[in-house]
């Protein structure tokens, strides 16, 4: 049986993706007594993305899996990665983001001593220090999500794990959620969500860190980025709708409207985002996902 599986997930990344895999495999070879394999899904490239990473794991000791998904969407890959992956413990990040050299180390002792499951991310650096500080987690004191807060960001889909027996009990990554999905964005929210539902403890461990290099240089693609957040979670709110304390959320962005129109502080005035253009996104996001429900119904198809 496999320790860790590491999974991830890349679409026409020829460029740029050896530098996540090198990091991988740097972490597995610096914890040799685990046995350690890296999941790559290469979802639909249309670059050198396959014969890049075939050409680079040619060249590591550490066992690599390379499948192919040719259906877009990054919650579609990740549970293709699951799928093909042999782990106790599932490791999912991104091609933009290198693993810390005692990742896999800090990831196995953290389940090491489990008595039950649970879900767990961990810290998400800036990388390249010339990219503009968003999509990143910095916090050094470890926490559980309680519900009272909004889950998006209280980890990150670049640096989440859970053990399989986990990924079973909650189910897979909801396919209409995601980069490449009609709802954009949102599906490591909704799973993490689902896990709080479902009684898992979700776990924010520090010790646990990647460098992310997401390469956004201007408040144009922050702005941008945003805006697809908001759709995500206009998303989220209509699929959890029945959970007030998610939707109340939702509620608070309109109060922050209503302030925002007699001159009240913007949600985040470093970048420019207010509460009106989150509404927006979400009621848009609502919308969206309004439509796919109706698209489900009529195709007789069940989602998790």
């Amino acid at each position: 049986m496999v320790d860790v599986s590491v999974i991830v997930c890349t679409r026409n990344r020829a460029h740029a993706v050896t530098a996540s895999l090198a990091s991988i495999a740097a972490a597995a070879q610096a914890c040799g007594d685990l046995d350690v394999e890296l999941v790559v899904v290469d979802n639909a490239s249309t670059d050198e993305t396959p014969a890049v990473v075939e050409a680079w794991a040619k060249s590591v000791a550490l066992p690599v899996r390379l499948v192919r998904e040719d259906r877009k969407g990054l919650a579609v890959s990740r549970n293709t990665g699951v799928r093909t992956a042999r782990g106790v413990i599932l490791a999912l990040t991104d091609d933009d983001c290198r693993l810390a050299l005692d990742y896999i180390r800090v990831l196995h002792g953290l389940f090491a001593g489990d008595a039950g499951m649970a879900v767990r991310g961990g810290r998400v650096d800036l990388g390249d220090p010339s990219d503009l500080p968003f999509t990143i987690k910095t916090d050094l004191a470890p926490s559980v999500y309680d519900g009272e807060q909004h889950p998006g960001g209280f980890i990150h889909g670049c640096n989440m794990a859970m053990t399989r027996a986990t990924f079973d009990r909650v189910g897979p990554f909801d396919e209409r959620f995601g980069a490449g999905a009609p709802c954009e964005a949102g599906e490591d929210t909704d799973y993490l969500y689902r896990a709080h539902l479902a009684g898992i403890p979700v776990e924010y461990a520090p010790a646990l860190a990647v460098a992310h290099f997401h390469g956004r240089k201007s408040r144009a693609e922050i702005t941008k980025l945003n805006g697809i957040y908001a759709r995500g979670n206009g998303a989220l709110y209509l699929k959890h709708a029945r959970h007030w304390q998610l939707f109340r959320n939702f509620v608070w962005d309109l109060k922050g409207s209503a302030r925002e129109l007699v001159g009240g502080a913007p949600i985040d005035a470093a970048f420019g985002f207010t509460y009106r253009a989150n509404v927006l996104g979400c009621l848009q996001g609502m919308l969206r996902f309004a439509t796919v429900l109706l698209r489900d119904v009529v195709r007789g198809r069940q989602r998790v």
